[in-house]
C-alpha cells in the first residue's frame, strides 16, 4: 500500500490521536488550559498543527476529546448487559483517577472565563455518566428515571471525590473503588454484582 508523504495510515490514526490527547492532557495538567497551545501539543506529540486541528478542531475540542476518552474507558470496560456493580465500579475507578480529577479541577477553575468549556465538560462527562447509569438502572427497574441516575452518580462520587478534588487523598486502587461502589449500592438496596 502506498501512503502519500505526511498522510497518516488509517491503522495508525487511533494511536496518533491518543498520542496527541496524551500530550494535551499532560500540558493541560501541568500548565493549565490557557497556557496550553496547539503548537505545544503538536510539538509534544510529534504531530503537525494541521493534524491536531484536523482531529480536534481547536483547544476546546482537545479538552472535550480528553473527557470523552475517559468516559470511553468506562464504556469499554463494561458491556451493555453489565450488572450495575460493574458499571458503578468502573465509573468510580475512572473518575477518581489522577487524570480525571486533574481535568475536573481545571474546568472548575476555568468555567467562568470559558463557559463553553464547562458546558462541553458537563455534556461529555457527568451527563454521559448519568445516561449510562440510567440505562443500567432501567434494566433492573422499569420505573428508574434520570433523577435516580443523577442521585446514584452523586453518591458514587460524593465526599471521597471532593477530597480527591482538593488533593486531600490519593487515587484509590481498583479494590478500593470496587468497595466504595459496593457500599453505595448496598446502602441503596441494590445487589452488588460484577461480571
Amino acid at each position: 500500500m502506498t501512503i502519500s508523504r505526511g498522510r497518516i495510515a488509517d491503522a495508525d490514526r487511533p494511536e496518533r490521536r491518543n498520542r496527541i490527547l496524551d500530550a494535551a492532557v499532560g500540558l493541560f495538567l501541568s500548565v493549565g488550559f490557557v497556557s496550553t497551545s496547539i503548537d505545544a501539543v503538536a510539538r509534544t506529540s510529534s504531530a503537525s498543527k494541521s493534524t491536531v486541528y484536523a482531529y480536534f478542531g481547536d483547544k476546546e475540542g482537545l479538552f472535550t476529546a480528553a473527557i470523552e476518552r475517559l468516559h470511553d474507558r468506562i464504556d469499554d470496560s463494561v458491556d451493555e448487559d453489565a450488572p450495575l456493580g460493574s458499571v458503578a465500579a468502573s465509573l468510580v475507578e475512572t473518575l477518581f483517577s489522577d487524570e480525571a480529577v486533574g481535568l475536573h479541577r481545571l474546568v472548575i477553575g476555568e468555567s467562568q472565563r470559558f463557559p463553553e468549556l464547562a458546558r462541553r465538560f458537563y455534556q461529555s462527562g457527568p451527563s454521559r455518566s448519568t445516561r449510562l447509569l440510567l440505562s443500567t438502572l432501567e434494566r433492573h427497574d422499569e420505573h428508574a428515571d434520570s433523577a435516580d441516575a443523577e442521585a446514584l452518580y452523586s453518591l458514587l462520587l460524593g465526599e471521597p471525590h471532593r477530597r480527591r478534588l482538593l488533593g486531600l487523598e490519593p487515587a484509590p486502587d481498583a479494590r478500593e473503588c470496587s468497595r466504595h461502589a459496593r457500599d453505595v449500592l448496598e446502602k441503596l438496596g441494590h445487589a452488588f454484582e460484577v461480571e
